[in-house]
């Protein structure tokens, strides 16, 4: 089976998956209610496959919910060695 990730904002493919079966609690579709998983999984059983609508890393920056932004801290360069 495979899993493709799509971002809800910006519609850009973010991954696809393949898996043998599909473990709830793994890929943590076990913490979402029943609307959750009606408004973000689609199953498409014809293709033996799932969608899954997430947020990519560029949209989840530009909408300020990565971590250091959501806590108040300051962008870490990640080319700097301190």
């Amino acid at each position: 089976m495979k899993i493709f990730y799509t971002c809800e904002y910006c519609g850009d493919h973010i991954d696809t998956l393949e898996v043998d079966q599909v473990d709830e609690t793994k890929f943590g579709f076990d913490c979402l209610t029943a609307q959750e998983r009606q408004d973000i999984i689609k199953t498409d059983v014809e293709q033996n496959a799932i969608h899954v609508k997430s947020l990519c890393d560029f949209c989840i920056t530009s909408m300020g919910l990565d971590d250091n932004v959501s806590l108040g801290m300051p962008a870490i360069n990640k080319g700097y060695i301190h």
